[in-house]
């Protein structure tokens, strides 16, 4: 019965993928062909705001997610879309003389900040290494490569530890860097684990199996399970300070989803079975508590919530949603445990219901449900179907992650 299952959400995400997600990112209405590149902002009523400055974040987003469809897929309007992308990066975004990529720039090219966020880097890094490892692009290997060197000769601070913002120069720069909501303080010696970076790092091993990035990632994974991971409120720090104390009150579930099944992976990717067995460890406790106490009666991910009051957040955003999906299929995978298969059909069924665009194509960005059904709502990423933050990376991955695990784990079931 788990192999009929596992075809089953195998398939939803194959064709959310294709009959959902990218009928919209892959559509010439969102491509700007008089300044080049894609427009920066489209509102949910498919109205262009050209205004908008470009992101690098995007950018490396949407060539990440061409790229693995091109890969995964193999259609030739993935490796158009991905050629194009992988232009428009390099030509506007490309620091050629001192490596990295600039955070911003207007439609027509002009550099608005040429700060060097390590979340934003990170997509540079990423993006580049899945179309290298896609199109066997040398250039984009050598950027990618490049990128990794400078992230651990200029950003890195520690094992698993490095700055969340530098300037053009890579000079220590002051902040955060990135996004227009104020998030806690960071004390001296504070950091955010970039779990970005981390995920980059799994592309360009798996694109490479180079050992200087396995080496960088097992520090990342010990510093996910021995100073991230608190196993009094079993869940992960988002941000630690100095002794790895916890700074801030908010836990977001959408991110202990996401690094969990990430480590799990990356930990196998590295291949050593001593730190596999504490990072599933970890993770596990982490998986099994959202599962038991993070799930409306709807069946959604909750956002978070403020670990001072225990207040929850009511409305639903998309990504995290989509991490929920890999998070529970994760967990199913590692305990045989039917409870974790169950959450992530009814994750992936609240997708389907309230997420899924039926009009335009793509997802909703907030949902609200109560007892007269789902409402489009505001919140992170606003309205908008596309914008600096609304992209197709966080829901093409879950369909890509989800298509690869349920294949190999009714392998399994089937006795393969």
């Amino acid at each position: 019965m788990d192999k009929l299952r596992l075809e089953k959400l195998g398939a939803w995400a194959e064709e959310n993928a294709k009959g959902c997600i990218f009928p919209f990112w892959t559509s010439d209405f969102i491509v700007d062909h008089e300044n080049g590149g894609f427009y920066g902002r489209v509102t949910l009523d498919m109205e262009v705001d050209n205004t908008e400055p470009r992101g690098l974040t995007l950018a490396g987003r949407m060539l990440y997610a061409f790229s693995t469809a091109y890969w995964v897929f193999g259609d030739a309007i993935y490796r158009e879309k991905a050629d194009y992308t992988f232009h428009d990066l390099v030509s506007r975004f490309y620091d050629r003389e001192l490596g990295g990529a600039y955070s911003s720039v207007s439609a027509q090219g002009q550099v608005l900040a040429d700060s060097k966020p390590t979340y934003c880097e990170a997509f540079l890094l990423m993006g580049c290494a899945a179309y290298a490892w896609a199109t066997g692009d040398a250039e984009a290997l050598r950027i990618a490569q490049e990128t990794f060197s400078i992230m651990e000769s200029k950003v890195k601070i520690g094992p698993g530890r490095y700055r969340a913002n530098m300037a053009r120069d890579w000079q220590p720069a002051a902040g955060r860097g990135f996004g227009k909501r104020k998030g806690p303080d960071m004390p001296e010696g504070a950091v955010m684990f970039p779990h970005h970076l981390c995920q980059a790092y799994v592309q360009l091993l798996e694109a490479t199996g180079d050992g200087r990035v396995k080496e960088a990632l097992r520090e990342m994974l010990e510093f996910i399970a021995d100073v991230l991971y608190d196993p009094a409120g079993h869940n992960l720090k988002t941000i630690v300070g100095p002794g790895g104390e916890r700074v801030g009150a908010r836990q977001s579930y959408g991110h202990d989803c996401e690094i969990s099944y990430l480590a799990v992976k990356a930990a196998g990717l590295v291949g050593d079975s001593a730190l596999s067995a504490k990072v599933e460890t970890a993770c596990l406790d982490v998986l099994a508590h959202v599962r038991d106490h993070d799930f409306t009666p709807y069946g959604a991910l909750y956002n978070g919530c403020d670990l001072e009051t225990g207040e929850r957040e009511a409305s639903h955003i998309w990504w995290a949603q989509a991490e929920a999906v890999t998070a529970m299929l994760c967990g199913s995978g590692l305990t045989g445990d039917g409870s974790f298969l169950s959450a992530c059909e009814k994750q992936a069924d609240f997708i389907e219901k309230y997420f899924v665009n039926r009009e335009h194509g793509d997802w909703y960005n907030n949902i609200l449900v109560d007892g007269d059904g789902g409402h489009v709502v505001d919140g992170n990423h606003g309205f908008d179907k596309l914008n600096g933050g609304k992209c197709p990376f966080h829901n093409s991955q879950m369909c890509f992650e989800v298509m690869e695990r349920t294949k190999r784990l009714a392998g399994k079931e089937g006795g393969a």
